[in-house]
């Protein structure tokens, strides 16, 4: 039997239990009777089988319809009716205020249609079922207006349902505009295409337009305007679809543009699907057409979207480092409970599927009777989450179902797909932060010892994967919701085998943990105890006063958030810590109210966050401003989203092979499992190089500020950013930081890397980078070496290529250059991004810094970490400062491969003649910095290397000078290299390196003024090889004497300024 088969089962065996539950009562008809001398009251007749229908359960659905029921009465049923199995039969009197129903066989077909469908509990039985008394509106018209409503209620409107079902009664004539409107926005598809129906809804909209001004109260007035932005922002919907496979019961989706609907909660995602059942409703956001993120269970009723919109905060952050931007999915279950979780899981993704489109051979395939708004969308991704860890084979049943172009890459992490768990990458992942944090303190996690309290239990994927990631940690106590665990003196050999006891038993709790190798005074309390007596040793461990006898669990908890560790590492779910600015109502995590605590109180050194929302963004900043070092859970818990995009764009590939018949299934699924440590190794060097670029920043803040300040200033400019929702410092808090040269914090840092390198990978995608032959490269390396070596061309030709390199490099670029890269693309008018990332590339290239990159990486623990950031710094202005000279000095086309090719030989050049080359005031100067790295401890060979950096940017211009000419090669250089000995150039670039950056426009005008240094130096260097090659290029120009006075006067000068650049630099262009 193969796993979908499997799946198939357990779907209908859960349709069973779920749908098919024998009930005690049983309405089986109803029917009216009208009596002319009784108008306008009529009779309504209920048969059924089972236990007679209690009046209680009765009559509220029959009020909610509108009806008044004025008498009734009940008796057995006759021979005949209990032949047809009925073994009771209601009769009422009814009178209806909305209509009359005498008479009215159309309405009292509805009527009968609707009363059926609530008491089979088809449809919800609320206010909105008295709009079918409304003649024009039908029960899937008012089951249309309840999903909006509950939608709208999502979104924070500030109205009751019971208000709106009130206004909408009200103003039902506004109501069957509105569902006119939609009816001739999505109905009879095949009828009209989308774009020729927009022009004849101008006048229906222009009906309803006036019919709102009509009315006289605002908050009905708002509650219908409400309803038109959300219908006007509907862009797709299965209402007018009939089709569900097997069976799975039928749920209503919408999909919208939630940026055209006033008043919606910040941030506003791209794209956003609402689905609505009488048994669930859940809601799908996306930060774009390709987007990826996990679905989950939640048990939040009244405001799921609100933890969906924070989660998929996050999920934008998190997915800077893959393919697609954030998404994130949850649906409620409002009828039934974990029994029922298959199967509402399935109404839910069934209802995502109902409106995406497909692909066929490279052709996208429209699903059907939907009239689309938008372009076309194949791209939909799914993953589990909280409550649906295994749930991802059902999802890829019903994929394959819908026969969707992705197959069993829908969900990611199935039978056939990577098991985080047991691969632990999570975990793994955010170890690679965890390593990063440590070794700012110089403590090598993987050798040294070191205390940590923790959140989750054994049994967790990444609190189980990731507290066994180190034989060094000492984990001195842990709680979740069951138990407390504190071992005040942990064997840390002892308990790591323990902890990796407990995580290979196939189900624990910290009630399982040997009591005799905790350590004394520890233990494992209930959270359920009202007290928990204190020892001497957990006293110590809390900073607890000795003569407090007991505390409650709660208190506890706090308690061990205070103590002072090393590490506090999240496995956990819940909000822990939180800024002292803000309240707990802000934070949105009720269950976690009694335990948490402000992040002033915080006792560890570090934290990180394995698990999602662990502190607020205005707690890490916080704790962060206070010396304690964490980034932020996006970051951190990034590993596993970049593990399932490799899953999918693999499966993506394969499945091409599938097709082609190169393998067959079992084959991709070996292939699949043999990848399975290779894929893990590309993600964690993600993990690496986002952590390593992150600490770096951080080092280097206070130096960075303006540009940090700046890059802020143009992406809230262009409406990229909203600073107050990501928590970001406003204009004046920037302005004082800059002044007083202090920094931005790592999560705030860490925010901007994220927002930099979404509007990079945007800029690029769309591009023809793929087009170039060098940077094509990156796309294969993105691929196990296994397909690279297999499959060359059909990586070449993969759907997502484009987007898979745009990542790729957005990545490379961003985790070198850091945040502030893209402030050149946002500040430059018409800057291209292309160009402008090719130019970064062809420097790493050019003057090889990757390599250098890789040496200084390498020195691990040998360097101390601030040395290290240091020597990273001394690759960022050169390759900063070559990349605009590239992307000012080449032409449109720019090949990378032959602009590399075409400047590689100057800079060899310099590398092997640098001595020769410099003045013995240069040569001291070059040495000096060498043993100032040498001191420290970096060898001797990379000390050269970087110190040599600085003396290789002119090879761009000698280059261009000599028109790429190597016969001129030793003349050219020699001429230059003589002019800038002469007139201090090295030195001069070194002094106004020097001034301090006391805003952007200081730093503006440092550029401005280097750029004009070596225009004007050029200028020289042009003059005086301008001369016949057989004349001596060694006599300086008219002039240098005076010039050398100035030079030696600026030395004397103290202070550098501005001002003595500006003079020297007209100086060296009035030499002639």
């Amino acid at each position: 039997m193969t796993q979908q088969d499997n799946n198939n089962k357990r779907l209908a065996a859960n349709t069973q239990h779920s749908e098919a539950i024998s009930v005690s009562t049983q309405v089986n008809s109803c029917w009216f009777t009208e009596d002319t001398f009784e108008q306008p009251q009529v009779s309504f007749c209920i048969n059924g089988t089972g236990e007679l229908m209690a009046l209680s359960e009765l009559l509220p659905v029959l009020e909610n319809m509108g009806a008044t029921v004025i008498s009734a009465n009940s008796r057995p049923s006759t021979e005949t009716k209990r032949a047809e199995k009925s073994d009771w039969c209601i009769h009422l009197k009814l009178r209806s205020d909305q209509c009359e129903l005498t008479g009215n066989e159309s309405l009292q077909q509805n009527f009968k249609q609707l009363f059926l469908s609530v008491i089979r509990a088809d449809v919800e039985n609320d206010g909105f079922n008295r709009l079918i008394t409304v003649p024009d509106i039908n029960i899937n018209e008012l089951v249309l207006l309840r999903a909006v409503a509950k939608y709208l209620l999502q979104i924070n409107a500030p109205f009751s349902q019971s208000y709106i079902e009130e206004v909408l009664t009200q103003h039902s004539d506004i109501a069957v505009l509105l569902i006119r409107f939609f009816s001739f926005k999505f109905s009879q598809p095949s009828a009209l295409p989308a774009e020729q129906r927009l022009p004849e809804l101008e006048p229906l909209q222009q009906q309803i337009l006036a019919a709102l001004d009509r009315v006289t109260m605002r908050d009905e007035d708002r509650i219908l305007r409400s309803y038109y932005s959300v219908f006007r922002a509907m862009i797709r919907t299965n209402f007018y679809q009939s089709f569900t496979p097997g069976a799975i019961p039928k749920a209503l989706s919408f999909k919208l543009r939630p940026k055209q609907i006033g008043g919606i909660p910040l941030p506003v995602p791209e794209f956003e699907t609402f689905v609505y059942s009488p048994r669930i409703e859940g809601v799908h956001l996306r930060g774009g057409k390709v987007s990826r993120g996990g679905l989950r269970w939640s048990d939040r009723r009244e405001d799921f979207r609100t933890e969906i919109l924070g989660l998929v905060k996050a999920q934008m952050v998190k997915n800077s480092v893959i393919v697609p931007v954030g998404a994130k999915g949850g649906f409620v279950i409002k009828r039934g409970g974990r029994d029922d979780l298959i199967l509402r899981y399935s109404e839910f993704i069934a209802a995502l599927l109902d409106i995406t489109d497909n692909l066929k051979g490279g052709e996208v395939i429209p699903p059907a009777d939907v009239v689309r708004y938008d372009d076309d969308d194949p791209y939909l991704v799914v993953a589990a989450d909280k409550g649906t860890a295994v749930l991802s084979d059902i999802a890829n049943t019903i994929a394959e179902d819908y026969n969707f172009w992705l197959g069993d890459a829908f969900a990611s992490g199935g039978a056939n797909g990577y098991d985080h768990k047991k691969m632990g990458i999570t975990a793994k992942g955010a170890w690679q932060s965890t390593r990063r944090l440590f070794k700012e303190r110089s403590i090598d996690s993987q050798t040294q010892d070191f205390t940590a309290i923790a959140i989750g239990d054994m049994a967790g994927d990444v609190f189980g994967n990731g507290m066994l990631l180190s034989q060094h940690i000492r984990l001195v106590a842990a709680f979740n919701h069951q138990h407390i665990f504190i071992d005040p003196n942990p064997d840390t050999h002892a308990s790591f085998i323990e902890r990796k006891r407990l995580f290979e038993l196939p189900r624990s709790t910290w009630d399982n943990y040997s009591k005799e190798l905790i350590s004394a005074g520890g233990g494992v309390f209930s959270r359920s105890s009202k007290q928990i007596r204190l020892t001497d040793p957990i006293r110590t461990l809390c900073n607890i006063n000795p003569q407090v006898p007991a505390i409650s669990p709660d208190e506890l908890i706090r308690h061990l958030f205070k103590a002072p560790v090393d590490l506090l590492w999240n496995g956990g779910i819940g909000t822990y810590i939180k800024a002292s600015a803000e309240s707990h109502q802000e934070v949105g995590d009720r269950a976690n109210d009694a335990v948490r605590i402000n992040a002033q109180d915080a006792g560890a050194s570090i934290i990180v966050e394995g698990g999602n929302l662990g502190l607020t963004q205005l707690a890490r900043i916080e704790f962060a401003k206070q010396g304690g070092r964490v980034t932020s859970d996006a970051i951190d818990n990034s590993g596993g989203v970049d593990c399932s995009d490799h899953e999918v764009n693999i499966k993506i590939l394969l499945q091409q092979l599938l097709e082609d018949g190169v393998i067959d299934l079992p084959q991709r699924n070996q292939l699949l499992e043999e990848m399975t440590n290779d894929v893990a190794d590309l993600v964690l060097r993600n993990n690496f190089q986002q952590s390593k670029m992150l600490s770096q920043s951080n080092h280097t803040s206070p130096l960075f500020i303006d540009k940090h300040a700046q890059l802020i200033h143009l992406l809230e400019r262009k409406q990229l950013l909203n600073r107050e929702l990501e928590d970001l410092p406003d204009s004046a808090s920037m302005n004082a930081l800059v002044k007083t040269g202090q920094g931005l914090t790592r999560p705030e840092i860490a925010v901007l890397l994220a927002y930099s390198k979404t509007y990079l990978f945007n800029k690029l995608v769309d591009s023809e980078l793929i087009e170039d032959e060098l940077i094509r490269k990156e796309l294969f390396a993105y691929f196990p070496a296994v397909i690279r070596e297999r499959y060359p061309d059909y990586i070449r030709n993969h759907p997502l290529g484009k987007e898979i390199l745009a990542a790729q490099i957005t990545n490379q670029v961003a985790n070198r250059m850091g945040s502030t890269f893209c402030n050149n693309l946002l500040e430059v008018k018409n800057t291209d991004a292309t160009r402008w990332v090719k130019s970064h590339i062809a420097a790493r290239e050019i003057f090889r810094t990757a390599e250098l990159g890789q040496e200084i990486e390498a020195l691990g623990f040998t360097v101390p970490n601030d040395l290290q950031m240091e020597l990273y710094l001394k690759l960022h202005f050169p390759m900063e400062k070559a990349a605009h000279w590239l992307l000012n000095h080449t032409d449109e086309t720019f090949d990378t491969q032959k602009v590399v090719e075409n400047f590689t030989p100057w800079v060899n050049h310099l590398k092997d003649n640098l001595p020769q080359l410099l003045t013995e005031e240069e040569v001291r100067a070059y040495q000096h910095a060498v043993s100032g790295l040498t001191d420290k401890g970096v060898p001797t060979e990379l000390a050269q290397k970087l110190s040599a950096l600085e003396y290789l940017y002119p090879a761009l211009d000698i280059a261009v000078i000599a028109d790429f000419d190597h016969q001129q090669m030793d003349r050219v250089v020699t001429t230059y290299f003589t002019l800038n000995g002469d007139l201090n150039v090295f030195w001069l670039r070194r002094y106004l390196n020097s001034i301090p950056n006391y805003d952007r426009w200081h730093r503006k005008a440092k550029d401005a003024m280097s750029k004009n240094m070596d225009h004007a130096v050029r200028n020289q260097a042009e003059r005086l090889l301008s001369r016949r090659s057989d004349e001596p290029v060694d006599s300086l120009p008219i002039g240098c004497e005076h010039y050398a006075e100035l030079i030696n006067e600026i030395k004397a000068t103290p202070n550098p300024s501005l001002a003595t650049i500006t003079v020297v630099i007209e100086q060296i262009d009035t030499l002639s």
